[in-house]
């Protein structure tokens, strides 16, 4: 019987047969670097998966984007109406002060200045009862126009009635809970640049200019029990812009 040894070494394994020593280089292991490309491959996104992905996410944004507007809209519709019912608290205050008698607004008067009649803007006239701030009249809806009121105030009854320019007379009123005492103005364009006097004696401010402007479909209006309202259109039947009921601007 013949005896058998064996030697490994760094290159391969010796093995001695009957005391006969001899070598037989072997090849070392190394991994496959087929393998190791696949494991990587597959661990890895692919180009259409990331395109897939990518066009995922601008189909959810299309659809909130219109969403996320809206809800936009909403809050500075509710801004607006926040600087109404302050501006209304003001016009009471006013009235309060003088015989029950609402500022009277003339024509384009800038912050300032007077009318022919001598008298500040009506937005001037009660800043004393809103702590002086002006940001109150600028409404969060009109952005191209930040440095002009939002805001007109609602003088057509003393013109209905009396047939000129004039204060507006609270105890006048048949129904305060339907008459218009201030509104957002529909759209800006109808008032010269700088004018802080905007009033509707001879104009419909609200809702001419809703027509066209990006406010559609609603404006906020100011009632003169001092509540405020987001609408669409004039309703003859919950609104009068005249001493009397259900009255629609007629010039």
């Amino acid at each position: 019987m013949c005896a058998l040894n064996t030697w490994t070494s760094g290159h391969g394994v010796e093995i001695a047969v009957a005391g006969i020593r001899s070598s037989v280089i072997l090849p070392c292991q190394r991994p496959h670097s087929g393998s190791a490309s696949r494991t990587r491959a597959s661990s890895a996104f692919s180009l259409i998966e990331i395109l897939t992905a990518l066009a995922i996410l601008v189909v959810l944004a299309a659809l909130a984007f219109p969403a996320l507007m809206r809800s936009i809209e909403k809050a500075r519709l509710a801004k607006d109406s926040s600087n109404l019912r302050q501006i209304g608290a003001g016009l009471l205050l006013f009235a309060g002060d003088n015989q029950g008698r609402l500022p009277e607004a003339g024509g384009a008067v800038p912050w300032g200045s007077t009318s022919p009649k001598g008298l500040p803007s009506w937005t001037e006239q009660i800043s004393i009862y809103l702590g002086s701030n002006r940001e109150l009249f600028l409404s969060p809806i009109h952005k191209s126009r930040k440095q002009d009121p939002g805001y007109f105030l609602g003088t057509r009854p003393a013109m209905a009635s009396d047939g000129a320019f004039g204060a507006v007379v609270l105890s006048r009123m048949e129904a305060p809970s339907e008459t218009i005492l201030a509104g957002t103005i529909g759209a800006p364009e109808m008032f010269t640049p700088g004018d802080w006097d905007p009033d509707d004696y001879t104009q419909s401010p609200a809702f001419d200019g809703n027509k066209n402007s990006r406010l559609k479909p609603f404006v906020n209006i100011l009632f003169a029990d001092g509540h405020v309202r987001a609408c669409t259109t004039f309703d003859t039947n919950s609104m009068t812009t005249e001493y009397g009921r259900g009255r629609w601007y007629s010039f």
